[in-house]
């Protein structure tokens, strides 16, 4: 059992691998917007948590694209059902997919975010805090954004207006960010302790509904 669970683990790590390219892509496309946006907004005095709320909101768009991208390859009909008979639950392989996905964008995001902090004017200082944050929040929005892609590529129609109300989950998490420019001493912060719980939250729920959901695909 433990030598199919490696191996396991070791397919998965290798899919994760390959879908390294997509990734780089995904956030040389946020290289651009940022700088688009940076462009259009030159000659604006804007406060720091506008530039913050502008990456937080194209991190959520480029970790809904990854993990639906992965999904719908992944999950295919024919795949999914070489999972339904494999010697793991689908909750298993749904967690473990997710977490390679994490690793493969917190990884990404963590050589791209000084270029991308630059870009943005946003001041060099605040480059170890974003990336904590973002480790922690990209968690939630990992398992969030599963439920919403199991949803939107089940066969059952009916269910894909459902992803629509995953959304809403995705809110504590930016309004929650937001509040990193009003530290004082970040390493004296609790504020990490809401993104490990909200995580936890997610765990308890996201690979049941996310399974449920594929499951749809076989019927």
């Amino acid at each position: 059992m433990i030598k199919n669970f490696l191996k396991l683990i070791r397919s998965e790590f290798l899919l994760m691998l390959k879908g390294t390219a997509f990734t780089i892509v995904l956030y040389s496309l946020l290289l651009i917007a940022s700088s688009i946006f940076s462009l259009s907004l030159k000659h604006s005095s804007l406060n720091i948590e506008i530039n913050i709320a502008f990456l937080w909101i194209i991190i959520f768009f480029i970790s809904l694209i990854k993990v639906e991208k992965v999904y719908i390859t992944d999950f295919s009909e024919a795949k999914l059902q070489q999972y339904i008979l494999s010697p793991f639950a689908l909750e298993l392989i749904v967690f473990i997919k997710n977490i390679m996905i994490y690793i493969n964008l917190i990884f990404m995001f963590f050589i791209f975010s000084p270029l991308i902090v630059i870009i943005l004017g946003i001041e060099i200082s605040f480059l170890a805090p974003i990336n904590y944050l973002l480790a922690l929040s990209l968690l939630s929005i990992i398992f969030i954004s599963s439920m919403t892609a199991s949803i939107t590529i089940s066969k059952n129609n009916k269910l894909s207006i459902a992803s629509v109300l995953t959304l809403p989950l995705f809110v504590p998490i930016l309004i929650f960010s937001m509040a990193l420019t009003d530290f004082v001493d970040f390493q004296l912060s609790k504020m990490h302790l809401f993104f490990v719980a909200y995580f936890l939250l997610n765990l308890g729920f996201s690979p049941l509904l996310t399974s449920f959901a594929l499951k749809k695909l076989s019927v």
